[in-house]
């Protein structure tokens, strides 16, 4: 009745004073508390323990298995206890269990409700949805699929071990859902006008696209061509501009797309040349393009007797174009476990993890399904709509990323949230500092990767850390396509492989051919469609008049001849091709564009000789009296039966 102030009295089980369970000696479960309860008001001023409710509330409600994290194990016994006695007394049916597992801890942000609640109201995000917050609302609000978070809480399982998970899992669980459901689309993020001076000014010429390159049932959208279009400003490398001069007049080593008097491939069009540069007196930027299309090149041909042309690049014709806004987010810390150093969790904040894009240009069709979903969402507020979101319209922008759109867009102001980047762009060291790609490679832009890691080690005064060697080679899943026979070899196969390689436009490459020794060992039909572990970064070899582009590793049991046993490792099937494996607690791997020099294949021989397969059938890497497993996203790599043997 409110009598007795809090602190004065309290209600105890009496159980066991002498227990070496401090929450089993005479715990309270009751306590005096002046406070108004959201459901009985003031009715009442004692209130019952966590301790004493949770294990009534779990039973009454019917629940089963109560899952917490590993501070509450200590608390079981008295779960317990209090469960039984309630049973015991009739009171409830059935005897819940609780099991215990550790918190799941990611890297680069926070999960604390305090800190989370710290960051709102010093307004350091916009809210509890704010797509950089890691709240259902927030991730629900950036676009992150829900079957990409049941495929991340699938692939981490639950361990009894505390553990802090990269943040790039998460994304790499996006990337695959997204990339298999999100249709495609042009989107310009940085315009650079182009106008085809030997095209009818009103003319308009339609293109019929897939929606999505894996996924005919999609169907095609319309995309129209014309006069003007606009492409990507990171598309047009200006030779004769700041960009140029900055570059010392030297071309990018790996850049195959626009250059002054050059030729590109507008993607599904026409091959356009540049003419010539109209500038900003100012800045001396390039602010327009004046171009020649070929009529001949259209949707993809090349006349015959003509070279090629090697660079293709997006673009959105200027009239039918929708202007929107992009909200490109990034990491909301720029430590791993923010305020472990600084003593402040708020002094890690990533400053720039917001950039915002005002003058995006998007195809049509974009603009059209977001105004149909704005007013479905609008004009059918009833259930059928309470589980679509803004965010449920999704794409891949072709070579940006995934985008989709945010819960701020009007008919007449569309804003999309970058979802996540095609590949992993994030820097440890640095917030604004791209690192290089761990989980998928561009087959073309070798050279490009090679040089940026010469360039950094030239800017750290050579003092880069060292790569350890097995950091170096680029052990990548890849499906068996096609195997059979070598035709001028009677001890050699020849295998299609698909190693995940991709284009700069991010469309699939042609599979890699593979020429290995395994004649007589390995039946055909047991090597197609088999997910194996392949090499991708040595040097081609040419083996009996055929190149072979990559190396399927396999283990041995080490006898001669028709006697030897070899098995290749085995990756699980739901890692995607092109995954890039790592080495038990050891850091991403690094992997050289390509091992080429004769030092760089040494580093490949010592690696070799470090592997074998251990008594579980599991490939490891033993170095330094240090076992490492080999692992994929879904697990270790392993091989069908043989044991404790040798890898090459």
């Amino acid at each position: 009745n409110g009598d007795y102030p809090e602190g004065r009295y309290v209600l105890r089980a009496k159980i066991d004073m002498s227990s070496p369970n401090l929450n089993m000696r005479d715990p309270v479960i009751y306590r005096i508390k002046h406070e108004s309860h959201q459901a009985t008001g003031d009715e009442w001023c004692i209130y019952p323990m966590y301790d004493f409710s949770h294990p009534i509330a779990d039973a009454a409600e019917g629940v089963t298995h109560s899952l917490c994290t590993l501070e509450f194990e200590d608390h079981r016994p008295l779960y317990d206890w209090v469960a039984e006695r309630v049973f015991d007394a009739g009171l409830v049916d059935r005897l819940p269990r609780q099991i215990e597992f550790s918190r799941l801890n990611l890297k680069y942000t926070v999960l604390s409700k305090r800190k989370l609640i710290k960051l709102v109201e010093d307004k350091h995000v916009t809210g509890w949805d704010d797509p950089r917050m890691p709240t259902l609302s927030g991730i629900r609000r950036r676009g992150v699929p829900p079957a990409a978070i049941r495929l991340f809480c699938e692939r981490m399982g639950i361990s009894k071990s505390d553990s802090n998970i990269d943040f790039s899992i998460m994304e790499d669980c996006t990337r695959e859902v997204m990339d298999d459901a999100s249709p495609r689309a042009f989107a310009i993020l940085e315009p650079l006008k182009v106008t085809i001076t030997n095209w009818e000014d009103d003319k308009l010429e339609d293109f019929a696209v897939p929606r999505h390159p894996k996924r005919a049932e999609l169907g095609d959208r319309t995309v129209p061509f014309g006069k003007t279009v606009y492409i990507e400003r990171g598309d047009f490398f200006d030779l004769e501009g700041p960009e140029g001069i900055a570059n010392s007049g030297r071309l990018p080593k790996g850049f195959k797309r626009f250059l002054p008097d050059g030729k590109v491939r507008l993607k599904y069009a026409y091959v356009i040349s540049c003419n010539e540069i109209i500038r900003d007196p100012e800045t001396n930027e390039p602010v327009e393009l004046l171009c020649t299309y070929y009529p001949e090149t259209r949707a993809g041909n090349t006349p015959e007797g003509e070279a090629r042309v090697k660079g293709i690049i997006q673009w959105v014709e200027a009239s039918s174009g929708t202007k929107c806004k992009v909200m490109q987010y990034d990491r909301l810390f720029k430590t791993e476990e923010p305020g472990k150093e600084s003593g402040d969790f708020l002094d890690d904040i990533n400053e720039e993890s917001l950039t915002i894009l005002h003058n995006v240009i998007l195809e049509p069709s974009v603009g059209a399904d977001a105004v149909t979903i704005i007013d479905k969402l609008s004009n059918n507020p009833g259930s059928e709509v309470e589980k679509i979101y803004h965010s449920s319209l999704a794409y891949q922008f072709e070579r940006s990323g995934y985008f989709a759109l945010d819960s701020s867009s009007k008919v007449d102001d569309l804003v999309f949230n970058l979802v996540v980047t095609l590949r992993d762009t994030w820097d440890a060291g640095s917030a604004t500092q791209p690192k290089k790609d761990e989980n998928i490679h561009i087959n073309h832009d070798k050279e490009g990767k090679q040089t940026q890691q010469k360039q950094k080690n030239k800017n750290t005064g050579g003092n880069a850390p060292v790569l350890e060697d097995a950091r170096r080679v680029a052990l990548r899943a890849g499906t068996i396509l096609e195997a059979g026979p070598h035709p001028e070899a009677n001890s050699l196969i020849l295998c299609k492989l698909d190693c995940g390689d991709v284009n700069e436009a991010g469309e699939p490459e042609e599979p890699r051919t593979v020429v290995a020794g395994l004649a007589g060992k390995i039946p055909f039909d047991e090597l197609v469609n088999r997910k194996v572990v392949c090499i991708t970064n040595l040097k081609p070899a040419r083996m009996r008049g055929i190149e072979s582009t990559a190396m399927l590793l396999a283990a041995s049991d080490g006898q001669e001849g028709d006697d030897e046993v070899v098995q290749l490792l085995d990756v699980p099937d739901s890692v995607p091709n092109g995954e890039l494996l790592s080495f038990e607690n050891m850091k991403p791997c690094e992997p050289d564009a390509i091992l080429k020099s004769k030092g760089a294949l040494k580093v490949w021989d010592r690696v070799k000789a470090q592997l074998r397969v251990n008594d579980e059938g599991e490939a490891t890497y033993q170095n330094d009296g240090t076992v490492r497993k080999i692992m994929t996203s879904a697990g270790p790599v392993r091989v069908t039966s043989l044991k404790n043997c040798t890898i090459g």
